[in-house]
């Protein structure tokens, strides 16, 4: 396994501004822009791998992945998401898969991410995402997009 730290913090993606806001507007953390800085490890797992990653994230109050690799998606997939534990703990989550997990104030989160790659996994890359929100002050949303790499044996 090998590991890597990728700062995100003015990557240019995808994003999706909630209520009609602009994405780069002040933070709920008191940092004049948006969006928050993001750091993530990068994982290089083999088959038949089990590891846990870290993502760290400054100032939001929701936080949800998309289903790729979340336990909600296909049953089939060759790497999988398992537990994730949050620091702080959340405060409420919806209803949803993958659910939205909730802070009630502007929190700096880490997630530590269990991933399980089947023994019968393809070498490649297994594409995952998720969006980061704040909605004390200004509403901003912003969509990350990242990948788990599985090498051969």
């Amino acid at each position: 396994m090998k590991r890597r730290q990728f700062l995100a913090g003015t990557v240019p993606t995808a994003s999706v501004a909630l209520g009609g806001c602009l994405e780069n507007g002040p933070s709920c953390s008191g940092e004049d822009h948006w969006p928050p800085n993001v750091q993530v490890d990068e994982l290089e797992l083999t088959p038949g791998d089990s590891d846990t990653f870290e993502i760290q994230v400054d100032g939001i109050t929701s936080f949800s992945f998309d289903s790729r690799l979340y336990k909600c998606g296909s049953t089939d997939a060759s790497v999988r998401f398992g537990d994730i534990n949050f620091t702080p703990s959340i405060d409420s989550q919806a209803d949803s898969c993958p659910p939205f997990f909730v802070w009630d104030d502007c929190t700096r989160v880490t997630l530590n991410v269990t991933v399980h790659v089947a023994p019968d996994a393809e070498a490649g890359t297994y594409e995952y995402g998720f969006t980061v929100m704040e909605t004390i002050g200004d509403r901003n949303s912003k969509d990350y997009e990242y990948a788990i790499t599985v090498t051969e044996n």
